[in-house]
């Protein structure tokens, strides 16, 4: 990320990780919290 300071870049293993986490969030948790917050409701469940 910095090329600045390549000392202070994250790990492939870190970058592979964050991507994942990316996608995880963009399929399953993003569509859920439009639907919260167009109902505007606090999630329970």
């Amino acid at each position: 990320m910095s090329h600045d300071f390549p000392a202070y870049a994250p790990s492939e293993e870190h970058e592979l990780l964050r991507a994942t986490v990316r996608e995880l969030a963009d399929a399953k948790i993003a569509p859920f919290a439009a639907e919260v917050d167009e109902e505007s409701r606090f999630p329970q469940e």
